[in-house]
């Protein structure tokens, strides 16, 4: 029970990165087709790497799907240059995520890191780092 809970939660935090990814990329992004790789790791497991495309425009920021039972805010997000920071907070009935992370962007390439803290009741926190690799791909697909 405890392993599908953290299983469910862990992919609630990756549809949670991926709106995170797809707000702060708005910092210095080519609208188009982006491939977003995340590996994320917790004290004595690491997660398999997950690899999503993602078509960005300015007109489609935010993710099309979100997580039943789930609220999640932006409660800090900093640009720099083509670095931004951010601290997004998302509160289910199982608990709460918080999670603090950098992305820097490089023409058709970003880079960044993801620590999250999951409190959940009746639970020791958890906490995760998550890599972040992505390239442009480009155009978006038709229909997209």
């Amino acid at each position: 029970m405890e392993e599908q809970m953290l299983r469910n939660m862990c992919m609630t935090l990756a549809v949670d990165i991926s709106l995170v990814w797809i707000t702060v990329a708005a910092a210095e992004r080519k609208e188009g087709q982006w491939e977003r790789t995340t590996k994320t790791e917790m004290k004595g497991m690491q997660m398999p790497a997950t690899t999503m495309k993602q078509c960005i425009t300015n007109k489609d920021l935010v993710p099309q799907k979100q997580e039943k039972g789930q609220e999640c805010k932006m409660k800090d997000q900093q640009v720099s240059g083509d670095t931004v920071t951010y601290t997004m907070e998302c509160k289910s009935a199982e608990g709460t995520m918080v999670s603090s992370g950098k992305m820097t962007y490089k023409a058709n390439t970003f880079n960044g890191t993801t620590d999250t803290t999951i409190k959940t009741k009746g639970q020791p926190d958890m906490k995760m780092i998550s890599t972040m690799t992505g390239k442009y791909l480009g155009p978006c697909p038709k229909g997209k």
